[in-house]
């Protein structure tokens, strides 16, 4: 038995199945980010939304009640990825035909949104689903004893900064593209 979702897509409310949510959830966070820097980035989310339900509305139509996993792997294809429709070429065409979401283990990181000084702390708070203030008291008080200005330095040196939607995505919730 699979646990259903009832969501509002540009004003329409539909069923949808809980793997296909958290594919469409990922894809619109991804496309979010991809446009929050541009003075036209609400209008085309809206825009990208009402034709996401156009898509949708068609493919229920027969006798269908529920959208699946496959509904939304076809609608993404058809839609695009975020990607290519804003112009960056940061990482689409990692995405591929088959973007999905998998349950595979978070990555460690560097958080590039959150980084007063390189973004270790943060990047160690969402690997152990914590606040970054409290990563930051224990790097203070390692400070004091005497090893936690090297151990973040090693840490800065050694963790990547997460760079692409992808890797930001994989850092926060574990989740990969395939």
């Amino acid at each position: 038995m699979k646990r259903t979702i009832q969501i509002n897509l540009a004003g329409s409310i539909f069923a949808i199945d809980d793997n296909a949510y958290e594919m469409l959830r990922d894809y619109l966070l991804n496309v979010e980010r991809q446009f929050s820097g541009r003075t036209d980035g609400r209008e085309v989310i809206n825009d990208l939304e009402m034709r996401m339900a156009e898509l949708f509305t068609e493919k229920l139509k027969p006798h269908r009640e529920v959208i699946s996993l496959e509904d939304v792997r076809e609608v993404l294809q058809t839609i695009g990825y975020p990607e290519d429709i804003s112009g960056k070429q940061s990482g689409g065409a990692q995405y591929g035909p088959r973007f999905t979401r998998g349950r595979g283990s978070k990555r460690l990181y560097r958080d590039p949104d959150d980084k007063p000084i390189g973004g270790v702390c943060s990047g160690l708070a969402y690997y152990f689903n914590t606040d970054p203030l409290l990563i930051r008291i224990l790097f203070i008080i390692a400070l004091f004893m005497g090893f936690g200005f090297l151990l973040y330095i090693v840490l800065w040196i050694a963790l990547p900064l997460a760079q692409t939607p992808e890797q930001i995505t994989e850092m926060k919730t574990g989740s990969q593209y395939f």
